[in-house]
């Protein structure tokens, strides 16, 4: 039996939001669930975006980041085991790595703008290396932890209701925001007008949903070796049996050419795009890996391997624009 809707629902039909076609055709039945209603995901005939059609209004995506389980089971969906707060200290250590390599990318440090920066906790590693930072965020009890933990700029709320001046930043970042967005040409729009001329946008969005991967999975059916990767990566690859996965916190599944042509459309000159899968952390922080587990991590290091070189499609995006001028 389905279990009982938590809150209400309401939905919302909608045209493609990179190139505003109306023109879909199926591509996963009831992928995402809200108690006892399923969300179908489309695929544009025109572009090419994958997206949730119908899709929940704004007041139930509301409800949907209320939900205390999220920065548990939702905000990584599944590639993390361990509550998003309670890996502050590791994600401090990886995120200072993070900002070392954008410092390399962009000449340096200055003034940098998250969106959806959460607990905060990337813009904290980058405010200990120097930069001014402020952060964007619209679920309260990350916002409240941001500054009454960490003691940061952050504004609660939407990016169009920030009182932030045009051309105030040297850096925005947008790491895994835009799948979660209504209008992702408008957001982009917003963060390049919020940058300096020659000012640098830093943009990762999740690929494998609307990938050949994901796509061939589908295909196989039965024949995918179920045995050998067994629930914990079923579920996070959204293979499992289940008929919902979750809430559809992913309204939006981009590819290369969908997002490429967004950064573009709102002004940047895309600089790279780099290709990587990220690393299921029950297989990766096992201290005493199987040979089940030594023969995944074989596999998954191949495929970030052939990503990085360009030789496969990737399951994650990294983009790196710049704004004309300066």
């Amino acid at each position: 039996m389905s279990p009982a809707t938590p809150f209400p629902v309401s939905l919302e039909s909608w045209a493609c939001a990179v190139c505003g076609a109306d023109d879909s055709r199926p591509y996963r039945e009831k992928m995402y669930a809200i108690g006892e209603v399923r969300f179908d995901l489309v695929r544009c005939s025109r572009c090419g975006l994958v997206y949730a059609n119908p899709r929940p209004d704004g007041p139930t995506l509301g409800r949907m980041y209320d939900d205390p389980e999220y920065y548990t089971r939702g905000y990584n969906l599944g590639v993390e085991e361990q509550n998003y707060f309670e890996r502050k200290d590791e994600l401090l250590a990886q995120y200072d790595g993070e900002v070392a390599v954008l410092e390399n990318e962009t000449g340096g440090r200055g003034s940098l703008l998250e969106l959806g920066s959460a607990g905060g906790f990337f813009i904290e590693a980058a405010r200990r290396r120097g930069w001014k930072v402020q952060g964007i965020e619209l679920s309260p009890p990350a916002a409240r932890y941001s500054i009454e933990e960490l003691g940061l700029p952050v504004f609660e709320g939407l990016l169009e209701e920030a009182p932030l001046e045009p051309g105030s930043f040297d850096v925005v970042v947008a790491d895994n925001v835009l799948e979660h967005t209504t209008d992702p040409a408008g957001v982009l729009r917003r963060l390049c007008d919020l940058l300096r001329p020659g000012g640098h946008a830093l943009i990762v969005v999740p690929t494998y949903v609307n990938s050949p991967y994901f796509r061939i999975s589908l295909g196989l059916g039965s024949l995918v070796p179920r045995r050998l990767l067994g629930p914990k990566l079923l579920a996070l690859l959204k293979l499992d049996e289940e008929e919902a996965r979750g809430y559809p916190y992913h309204i939006l599944e981009f590819n290369r050419p969908t997002l490429l042509r967004l950064a573009r459309g709102a002004g940047l000159e895309v600089l790279r795009a780099d290709r990587s899968v990220p690393y299921p952390a029950h297989l990766f922080k096992e201290p005493r890996p199987t040979l089940r587990q030594r023969l995944l991590r074989g596999a998954f290091r191949g495929l970030n391997a052939g990503m990085r070189a360009k030789l496969l499609p990737g399951a994650r995006l990294r983009l790196l624009g710049r704004k004309s001028g300066g």
